[in-house]
């Protein structure tokens, strides 16, 4: 476990750094224009890079050089980068959630810039303290801070309590991990709506505002939206576990890793969900 470095950094400031990061990553995306769109990599139709992702990488990587956070940054185009020496945060960036949406979604399909920190060099999910998600069509931001809550374009996060699952749920999935276990899927389609809108940061943050009552991923949650995620679920009073109902707080972080969990946002909701997906 990193050191803590809470005296370092006020958590007001660590904020205005994930805050402004989102900022400027809806500034990069908005000059590259049309240009944006342009494919750079791909990796089979999982992994696509667009001239997006790499100038939002790129800009996000300076940013954080500037602000003199001591920190090693995690970013899925740029990989890790060192900023200073003995750094005592860990930072972990996104580019761009749901690169096939803004390819082709016209502007109606959600894609996001993920920003989370996190007080250790070897963090924990428990470990995350500050927290950002920006949705760049609409512009809608979602920002956390650890022992603080969860905040909605601003204003804190107070929702409405959905407290059992029936037709009028609305719950999100990740189909792509799901393809050998689509079984468990259909046993939450029999009693709430299932929808995927293709971007995982979205259906977190989603969850964190109430937007969703839960989203499943049974296998292919990256961490790049997840420490996110983690966050702003728990910092609006939801729940975050692994597919047997147990926390994720004390599993490690692993910038290139996936994993399978469920989130919700009342967690009078989590033991009816694992029911389903556990038999």
């Amino acid at each position: 476990m990193g050191q803590k470095t809470q005296t370092l950094f006020s958590t007001k400031k660590l904020r205005a750094l994930c805050l402004d990061a989102l900022r400027l990553s809806a500034k990069t995306l908005e000059l590259a224009g049309k240009k944006g769109v342009t494919k750079v990599s791909a990796n089979g139709n999982l992994n696509i890079a667009t001239r997006a992702d790499k100038l939002i990488s790129a800009a996000l990587c300076k940013f954080f050089k500037n602000s003199k956070l001591p920190a090693i940054l995690y970013s899925e185009e740029t990989g890790k980068l060192t900023l200073t020496n003995n750094p005592l945060y860990t930072i972990a960036i996104d580019d761009l959630d749901g690169t096939e949406n803004y390819l082709r979604g016209y502007g109606s399909l959600p894609f996001c810039t993920v920003v989370t920190i996190f007080d250790s060099t070897s963090p924990c999910f428990k470990d995350a303290i500050a927290a950002g998600v920006i949705e760049h069509n609409s512009g809608n931001t979602w920002i956390a801070i650890r022992g603080n809550g969860t905040y909605f374009n601003g204003k804190k996060i107070i929702k409405m309590k959905n407290e059992k699952i029936n037709r009028l749920s609305l719950i999100t999935v990740d189909h792509y991990g799901a393809q050998k276990n689509v079984v468990k899927l259909k046993r939450i389609h029999h009693d709430a709506w299932v929808k995927n809108f293709g971007a995982a940061a979205f259906h977190l943050a989603g969850v964190s505002s109430g937007m969703f009552d839960a989203y499943v991923s049974l296998a292919w949650q990256k961490a790049h939206e997840l420490g996110a995620g983690y966050l702003l679920v728990k910092e609006s009073g939801g729940a975050i576990t692994d597919l047997k109902g147990k926390p994720i707080d004390n599993v490690k972080f692993d910038f290139n890793a996936t994993y399978a969990i469920v989130a919700v946002s009342t967690p009078s909701l989590l033991k009816q969900i694992v029911n389903r997906i556990s038999r």
